[in-house]
Parts: C-alpha cells; sequence; structure tokens
C-alpha cells in the first residue's frame, strides 16, 4: 500500500528512497519578515521542488508598479508572501493540466 505522505503533492511521484521532501509554501525569511505564521509545508519531488523554485525566481518579484505614481516601489512582505501562495497555486494547475494532456494523448 502506498503512503501518499510520501507522494509529491504535485505530480504524485511516490519514492521510498527520501526523494519526495516537504518544502514551505512560502520561504520562511519571507514569513518571518511579514509576521505572519509559518506557511504550510507539502511533500515535493526533487523535479517539482526544481521546476517550483524556478516559477517563483521567474514570477515572484519584490517591486510593485504603481499606476498612480507612475513608479515602482517595494513590495510588502505581506504582498510577497500572497504572491508566493498564488505562484504554487498556479504552478500545481499547470503540472495538473501537463499531466491531464499527457493522458490524453496516451489513449489515443
Amino acid at each position: 500500500m502506498i503512503d501518499r505522505e510520501e507522494a509529491c503533492a504535485v505530480c504524485g511521484y511516490v519514492s521510498n528512497l527520501e526523494a519526495v521532501v516537504p518544502d514551505h509554501l512560502i520561504p520562511k525569511s519571507v514569513t518571518e519578515e511579514a509576521g505572519v505564521p509559518e506557511s504550510a509545508t507539502v511533500n515535493l519531488c526533487r523535479n517539482c521542488h526544481y521546476e517550483l523554485h524556478s516559477w517563483y525566481r521567474m514570477k515572484v518579484a519584490n517591486v510593485a508598479y504603481d499606476p498612480d505614481t507612475k513608479r515602482f516601489r517595494d513590495k510588502s512582505w505581506g504582498e510577497m508572501a500572497r504572491d508566493y501562495e498564488s505562484v504554487f497555486n498556479s504552478f500545481k494547475k499547470y503540472k495538473y493540466e501537463q499531466r491531464k494532456l499527457v493522458r490524453q494523448s496516451r489513449r489515443r
């Protein structure tokens, strides 16, 4: 029987070789600075972990454009925490859609 605790929360990969490890949805440094409780952790395989952190580097910025002043401003730590959570949810949806397409192509 497969212990779902050892499965990747994104792709479902299962490993008994410690290839699936817990990771914080929002980096601890961000939650500490934002003054919010530590974020939830999810189990990720090494591939999803690497890919998710690549998404974070591409999609989470520490500045935002303010249309009123027509200038960039530093984001608050709370905004950063929300961005990380949003990017994780987008990543998980993207990976789900990818798996769905692969399953459909195998049926043909």
